[in-house]
């Protein structure tokens, strides 16, 4: 399976519904989202998202090539752990504490032990020194992964407890079809599944992607996933449900779904594809209202479909404008999308580890005009899209609807552990470009509240976008 590769540039990620976004219809996936961020199973997915430029924080002992996989899947792959452990306490925004880090990761692997019937040692007595700490938890470690044909469940619960005990959106562990997914996604190149995207626990289809395998399938928004190849999903988010959903090319899933009005659950068994939705969307809607969606802001940029798509309203006689940015999990920060409302001044803001204040600022290409623009956003909208959103609502560009956004906004460095597994590292967070204001953790508050329920998407309505456009009119 192709790993992630080490990004080098910038990419602020979605907040909790980030990773659920981002492997939600991503065929993706709350991204994010989502942005939750539908729900993650780690406070991200997300997506995330992402990134940091190559200047912005020190690479840390993981920059160096990757091993050979043979060399790392000894002893149980303890040195995928140990890059896992050496990244957090290089690279983290805030110092960590080598012994908390290393007692999460035995937690979470002593628990999957427990399930998988296996005799858990005691927890390693560990000191805070980082050397000594990681020694006493490989000698612990090496013995269990030994005990069992194959340890990666041991291992990747460990990964996913020591990053999930940040309780922080942009730091999370990345299973290989979840790095693979958010990968291909943030290349634009779409992801391997069905083209659904989800939301809440049991999952909710919210979308389903036109011409993809699920819409062959007569899949329908609104749809409740009750099993994935016979597994129980109601007690499952989306980025979860996604992992399941997704896989290689070519091989199939098996769906039990639950519609309203239906009689019995439907069965369906639909062939994973590679599905690439377009990731910059428009239409007129009448009375001189156009509306864009922007789906993820990907590695290419989103600024030039965007800047085609503003500007083609123009002949088409619109000139009222609804950009979505609904379910987003951010992606790859674009400066340049910010920069076509933004005519001068700063266009973000973030600290870090190293540098305590960073800003970009509008390049001055801007639109040759700007129209009324309602934004809108809710809860699964993350990272760069709730940049997106703050540095437009600041400067009273756009007119925002919808729910406060996921508010996770801010940067990681998200590199590969050799295994195909990847980690991701938060190194920056966002404040406001204008009021200097917390972002992370916070969101963007729209300036009208107006709430999507689940029951209003599985009938097909849309008060947001009706909203936006009553204002607009």
């Amino acid at each position: 399976m192709r790993q992630l590769s080490r990004l080098t540039s910038r990419i602020p990620f979605a907040a909790p519904s980030w990773l659920a976004a981002l492997l939600l219809a991503l065929a993706l996936s709350a991204c994010g989202s989502a942005s939750t961020p539908a729900t993650p199973t780690v406070p991200a997915p997300s997506d995330t998202a992402t990134a940091i430029p190559a200047t912005a924080t020190p690479a840390g002992p993981t920059a160096t090539p990757t091993p050979d996989p043979v060399v790392l899947a000894r002893d149980g792959g303890i040195a995928v752990i140990e890059a896992a452990y050496n990244r957090l306490l290089d690279e983290y925004i805030e110092p960590l504490e080598p012994n908390t880090l290393l007692i999460q990761t035995w937690g979470g692997i002593a628990t999957e032990a427990a399930a998988e019937g296996l005799a858990v040692p005691a927890q390693p007595r560990f000191t805070g020194d980082r050397a000594g700490d990681f020694a006493a938890f490989r000698a612990a470690y090496v013995p269990l992964a030994a005990s069992v044909t194959d340890p990666t469940l041991l291992r990747y619960a460990g990964l996913r407890a020591m990053t999930a005990s940040l309780h922080d959106c942009h730091t999370f562990f990345l299973s290989p079809v979840a790095a693979d997914t958010i990968n291909d996604t943030r290349e634009g190149k779409g992801s391997v599944g069905i083209g659904v995207e989800l939301i809440g626990t049991p999952p909710q289809v919210t979308e389903v992607i036109g011409g993809g395998p699920a819409a062959r399938a007569g899949v329908l928004a609104g749809d409740r996933i009750v099993s994935i190849d016979g597994k129980d999903a109601s007690a499952i988010g989306p980025s979860s449900a996604m992992e399941l959903i997704n896989g290689s090319e070519g091989t199939s899933v098996r769906l039990r779904l639950r519609r309203a009005g239906a009689d019995a659950p439907l069965e369906l068994t639909i062939g994973r594809e590679r599905v690439v939705p377009l990731n910059v969307e428009s239409r007129p809607l009448g009375d001189g209202i156009g509306y864009v969606r922007i789906r993820n802001f990907i590695e290419q940029g989103v600024h030039g479909p965007l800047r085609d798509a503003l500007t083609a309203f123009e002949a088409q006689g619109v000139t009222k404008w609804i950009i979505d940015i609904r379910g987003n999990p951010g992606g790859q920060f674009d400066a340049d999308a910010i920069s076509l409302f933004v005519k001068e001044g700063v266009t973000t803001r973030d600290r870090g580890r190293v540098v305590p204040v960073e800003e970009t600022r509008a390049s001055g290409n801007v639109l040759p005009v700007l129209r009324p623009l309602v934004l809108l956003a809710n809860n699964r909208t993350g990272s760069v899209a709730e940049a997106f959103a703050a540095a437009l609502q600041e400067y009273h560009i756009a007119y925002v609807i919808g729910a406060t956004t996921n508010g996770c906004v801010g940067y990681t460095d998200i590199a590969p552990l050799g295994d195909g597994s990847s980690i991701a590292v938060t190194t920056h967070v966002n404040v406001g470009p204008v009021t200097n204001r917390p972002l992370n953790g916070v969101g963007v508050v729209p300036d009208e509240p107006v709430a999507r329920s689940q029951a209003d998407i599985a009938s097909g309505l849309d008060p947001q976008l009706d909203a936006a456009i009553a204002h607009l009119r």
